[in-house]
């Protein structure tokens, strides 16, 4: 039952939307989230999440107990030391400063498609897929109407974007927002880790954070991902492999094995031109990469060398651009759709579940009676802007320092 008259439409089931959508259930706020795919194959849906408090926080605040309690007793762990070593695998002394007051959660790591798997539970009968949103019109009390690729529309209280870097919502609301290309090109892969225990891969490689900082190049990140079988068990469905991904072929979007990944970036056209990456396969990425590392210690080399190719790509690196307050309606933007980031520091999901925890509180004050729906969304819209422009900035700033060299990025 619901204990208000206000509506709020979701476009978007990502972590942050469906957080939302939790934390207005619970509110007592009719909520519906509609998303154009029902299933995420999307790469790096493929990997595990950092934890950090600000989104725990938010998951703990909005999510029924038993899902904040399948959430930590599905994660799994992660190192929590973190070494450097050069390209011989001699040791060196970090080049990064602490950072402080960071809230990562270090030895846990959440994989994405169990994270879902988690959200979706429960709101059955509100989330919609399959209808793309295509746009919205501002009616004249003060709803919106949302409109859909089928011919459909939706009339709500309050519209959210929560649609992601390349959002149709931001598109329309804020049609001046930038989201730009960094001039960096990410590569990543996984491998097993029974095949990297079997094959003898120095243990530091699989039970740290190890950064590799080469005297002249890009620097390599190598961390784990380990998964308690029976632990994750006790949750039934949560925590299995999605048997949408069966199709895929490969180990990419495997959930039940533990695995070692790596990711390194390079800037665009040194490793081979755009329009050659986007052909490549794992393989032949793999083999586009072994120039790179053809004088780096043998073991550090075995770690391509053992990578599943069916786990490897490459993705462009795109940030957003700070914009200036604009003025407050029955439309807003959470997460991505607002401050899409770079992936270094791994703030992007935890800042859209910072994002609904903030959108979720002020939405109840409303429900409550106790401030009226235009003031509550700007100051949240303050929150978002702060927050995620600031992680934005600390992402784009991590990055630049991973790729080791004087020319600054394109943002």
């Amino acid at each position: 039952m619901t204990n208000s008259t206000l509506t709020v439409g979701i476009i978007g089931a990502g972590p942050g939307g469906l957080t939302l959508a939790h934390g207005l259930r619970r509110a007592g706020i009719a909520v519906t989230v509609f998303d154009k795919d029902h299933d995420r194959s999307d790469y790096v849906q493929g990997f595990r999440l950092r934890v950090r408090s600000r989104g725990l926080d938010a998951l703990k605040a909005n999510l029924p107990d038993a899902l904040y309690q399948a959430v930590l007793g599905t994660a799994g762990l992660a190192p929590d030391e973190t070494l450097s070593f050069d390209e011989q695998f001699r040791p060196i002394a970090g080049t990064e400063a602490p950072v402080p007051g960071d809230d990562a959660h270090l030895e846990k790591s959440v994989s994405r498609i169990t994270l879902r798997q988690v959200l979706l539970t429960g709101l059955e009968d509100v989330v919609v897929f399959g209808r793309r949103f295509t746009g919205y019109e501002e009616n004249a009390d003060g709803t919106v109407t949302a409109r859909f690729e089928d011919g459909g529309a939706e009339r709500f209280g309050l519209l959210v974007g929560a649609d992601g870097g390349n959002s149709t919502v931001r598109a329309q609301l804020l049609p001046e927002a930038r989201r730009i290309d960094t001039g960096a090109r990410r590569f990543a892969g996984k491998i097993a880790l029974d095949v990297a225990e079997s094959a003898g891969l120095p243990r530091v490689l699989l039970d740290a954070n190890v950064h590799i900082r080469p005297a002249r190049g890009r620097s390599l990140m190598v961390t784990s991902h380990r998964i308690d079988r029976q632990a994750v068990a006790r949750f039934g469905p949560i925590g299995a492999d999605d048997p949408a991904h069966a199709a895929l072929g490969g180990s990419h979007f495997d959930n039940t094995a533990s695995y070692v990944w790596w990711n390194i970036a390079f800037r665009q056209d040194e490793i081979a031109a755009d329009a050659v990456l986007e052909r490549a396969g794992g393989a032949e990425l793999l083999a586009l990469l072994a120039p790179f590392t053809a004088d780096w210690h043998p073991d550090l080399r075995r770690l391509f060398d053992l990578t599943d190719p069916s786990t490897v790509a490459v993705i462009p690196v795109r940030t957003s651009v700070p914009v200036p307050p604009w003025p407050t309606q029955a439309v807003t933007l959470l997460g991505d759709a607002l401050h899409s980031m770079t992936y270094s520091r791994a703030l992007g999901a935890n800042s859209a579940l910072y994002d609904a925890g903030v959108l979720a509180a002020v939405l109840a004050d409303v429900a409550a009676g106790h401030r009226p729906l235009l003031e509550a969304v700007a100051e949240y819209e303050a929150a978002a802007r702060s927050h995620g422009f600031a992680a934005v900035t600390d992402s784009l700033a991590a990055l630049h320092r991973a790729l080791s060299g004087p020319e600054p990025l394109a943002a």
